[in-house]
């Protein structure tokens, strides 16, 4: 009974692989350099009210901009929740994101990567907050290079936040 659920389980693990590998594959066989923008928002639940209408139309303003000037717009959600259920909840109220961390509350590693290992010394810890990051990737064949993430701006504070989408979110 054992061996047709695990043949099955890896006819689909199989599966799944063959259709990730295609994938990056398609993906990596033109020649070309991106330059993306990245907007990271970091919050939690009950610290960013109003944030909703603000989020997403900061991602739809920076999705214009981006694809009228031939750039790729990444949206980075980080949740402080401490919980994963609640990290994704929280996140899941501000629209789709094309990456997110979840969990951990302070010790989650986009948090540290975001705002420093040494919390509070550095940067401010308000809650929430918006990095503006862009990086440039190159496609080769088979070769993906990705360049480090250079910060061009930072909002802290919802109303920091809201005043710049509001503004159009305007990219430096």
């Amino acid at each position: 009974m054992s061996r047709p659920r695990s043949l099955a389980l890896g006819g689909v693990l199989f599966a799944l692989a063959g259709i990730s590998a295609t994938s990056f594959h398609a993906r990596t066989t033109p020649s070309a350099t991106t330059r993306q923008i990245i907007a990271v928002y970091l919050g939690t639940e009950g610290t960013d009210a109003g944030m909703v209408t603000i989020v997403r139309d900061m991602k739809a303003a920076l999705s214009h901009q981006t694809a009228a000037t031939n750039r790729e717009f990444i949206a980075r959600g980080v949740s402080l929740d401490p919980s994963v259920d609640g990290g994704i909840r929280h996140l899941a109220l501000l629209g789709p994101f094309d990456e997110i961390a979840v969990g951990g509350n302070w010790t989650n590693s986009a948090v540290i990567r975001y705002l420093g290992g040494d919390i509070g010394a550095t940067r401010s810890t308000a809650i929430p907050q918006l990095v503006l990051l862009e990086r440039d990737v190159n496609q080769a064949g088979e070769r993906l290079q990705v360049s480090p993430e250079r910060e061009i701006a930072r909002f802290v504070g919802t109303k920091e936040i809201g005043d710049w989408v509001h503004r159009g979110a305007p990219l430096p």
